[in-house]
């Protein structure tokens, strides 16, 4: 049997591949029945991996990670056919899958809806496919958490927590990419605290107010300002603050570049109302308060030059040339120096 498991809520994804694995037995010996697979595993690998026989159980589990969506970028990117071919060699394979074997792709982005496995999964082909979308009333969704963990709260308390960690927007692509799989895991882990801290009374809002971090773009607020002010100490602080807090590197470059195209949108529409921009652009309008003031300190070229280095750093984590906090630190420093230019 083969699964897609596609979407961003990655933590409802992972609860019910927990389940899954809790079907080949006792957790022993599901350890020696389960394979994992990276996302530039070659098709023969994963092949390889599939035709191997169950140790001491009826069932082994092969989970490829992100696996259809690195090949599918790969074809675009290269434009040759050896991605293509993958698929098709997988595409072929795939009624020879041994019944013993559970073939799980596990993506965390939706896959498109004319994808040839989700097409061949519609046929009921020896395959199924399951979307993991993020909650579609977050307020409801953190009560029911709560709920489900043995804590009480009420809908002042969700609005709150909501407030200070609201889902990212689909209409942002790339900071929905990046943020949406992580943050059902984050809200999950602040529920948990939350819950601990209560112990046996209700959440309150004070709790929220003491326990859960603001929103991420407080900080990101602060160090373009740092940049702007042309202070190199004042940004690395900020930088290490969010870091400290356990935000992802890759979030926070996704911040900074949604916050450079906010400062070249502001400067091309310089001449609106802060009201008038909100509007244009699509934010509050405290965000777009803030945007307009923050660039007039920034040349256009030199927030171009800051998109060109988030590309870059980007790039270099995807490829696996430089690891995620390797990556933050050096555009940092490329963009301090420049702010002391």
């Amino acid at each position: 049997m083969w699964y897609v498991f596609h979407g961003p809520n990655t933590l409802a994804r992972d609860e019910a591949l927990a389940q899954l694995q809790a079907k080949l037995g006792p957790p022993e010996v599901a350890a020696l029945n389960l394979t994992l697979l990276e996302r530039d595993t070659s098709v023969h690998a994963l092949i390889s991996a599939c035709n191997a026989l169950p140790f001491l159980a009826e069932h082994r589990l092969v989970l490829a990670r992100d696996w259809l969506s690195a090949h599918e970028t790969a074809r675009k990117r290269t434009a040759g056919r050896e991605s293509a071919d993958a698929l098709d060699a997988l595409i072929a394979y795939l009624p020879q899958l041994p019944e013993s074997t559970w073939l799980v792709f596990a993506e965390d982005q939706l896959l498109p809806e004319d994808h040839p496995l989700l097409a061949l999964a519609a046929k009921k082909a020896g395959g199924t496919q399951k979307r993991f979308d993020l909650p579609s009333n977050p307020e409801d969704w953190v009560l029911q958490r709560i709920a489900q963990k043995g804590g009480s709260a009420d809908a002042r308390v969700a609005a709150a927590i909501c407030a200070r960690l609201p889902p990212p927007s689909p209409k942002d692509a790339e900071r929905y990419r990046v943020e949406a799989p992580l943050w059902v895991h984050r809200m999950d882990n602040e529920l948990e605290k939350l819950i601990a801290y209560a112990k046996d009374r209700p959440i309150t809002v004070r709790d929220v107010e003491l326990l859960v971090a603001e929103e991420i773009s407080a900080n990101v607020f602060k160090f373009t300002d740092a940049l702007a002010a042309r202070n190199a100490e004042a940004a690395w602080q900020e930088a290490n603050a969010l870091l400290a807090r356990g935000e992802p590197p890759l979030v926070i470059l996704a911040h900074i570049a949604r916050q450079a195209r906010l400062l070249l949108q502001a400067k091309e529409h310089a001449q609106l109302s802060p009201a008038a921009f909100a509007k244009h652009i699509g934010v509050h309008e405290f965000v777009a308060k803030k945007a307009l003031q923050q660039a007039r300190f920034f040349g256009e070229s030199e927030l171009v030059q800051m998109l060109a280095l988030l590309l870059e750093a980007d790039e270099a984590i995807k490829t696996g040339a430089m690891d995620e906090l390797s990556a933050l630190s050096l555009l940092i420093a490329a963009l301090t120096q420049r702010a002391h230019a």
